[in-house]
């Protein structure tokens, strides 16, 4: 899920595009969730009655954000569903064993920045979770081509710094021919001999980390899936064996 121009976003939904409302929901779905748990001290499932009222509170967020405000889109989200909640559990309290310390006296105990930005990292940490879960499935579509099975990655991985790093130059050096990169892309295939030809480096070599290279090279092609570095460990190590 990559990030979204918000302004835009919130100003078309507020003016009735019903695609760029859906939109905003379907990314703000994680940090809706996350804000109703906080205030309600509890875990919370879309099939309770609190996560629609934060829903219902988000899509008023959006008809009535004023982008020039000082508050961030975000804050304002967690301030109205914060403020629905509390009207929610004062509405029910006779009904139910509502926590004391769910209930504020003032207006500014209802805009609690902390709180906000809490429920703000907890959103970008689903976010993150979310798009690592595309980039990976992504690569391992775009692996499937070459005959690289995702799951071989760990196997295949060297364990020591200088031939991670070695395969890294080895890399850039590749995608310096652009006629090379472009066989890459057509054939589905590391042409071996043509780059061996045009570089130093010996078909031993390359045969015995194949679809460790392939799947760099993928990686360099493709910056986009910058979660997956960290998470299959790509990039050069600092540390660490050699």
């Amino acid at each position: 899920m990559r990030e979204i121009d918000i302004e835009k976003y919130v100003s078309k939904a507020a003016h009735g595009d019903e695609l760029y409302r859906e939109k905003l929901i379907r990314h703000y779905k994680p940090y809706i969730i996350s804000v109703v748990g906080k205030v309600c001290k509890r875990y919370i499932s879309w099939s309770d009655d609190e996560s629609s009222i934060g829903l219902l509170a988000f899509n008023r967020a959006i008809n009535t954000y004023d982008c020039n405000a000082e508050a961030s889109f975000p804050t304002y989200v967690y301030l109205l569903i914060k403020r629905d909640l509390i009207d929610y559990f004062r509405r029910e309290n006779k009904k139910r064993n509502i926590p004391l310390e769910i209930t504020v006296n003032t207006e500014e105990d209802l805009l609690n920045l902390y709180d906000a930005e809490k429920a703000m990292d907890t959103y970008q940490e689903e976010v993150t979770k979310s798009d690592l879960i595309e980039e990976i499935l992504e690569l391992s579509q775009a692996l499937e081509d070459y005959k690289v099975k995702f799951e071989e990655l760990e196997k295949y991985s060297p364990k020591h710094r200088d031939t991670r790093e070695w395969i890294h130059t080895l890399a850039d050096d590749f995608l310096n021919y652009p006629e090379l990169v472009s066989r890459f892309k057509e054939k589905k295939k590391l042409p071996v001999t043509a780059f061996i030809k045009k570089t130093a480096y010996k078909r031993k070599n390359i045969e015995r980390y194949r679809k460790y290279i392939v799947t760099i090279i993928l990686m360099k092609l493709n910056p986009e899936w910058e979660n997956l570095s960290e998470y299959i460990q790509l990039t050069p190590l600092e540390g660490g064996e050699k």
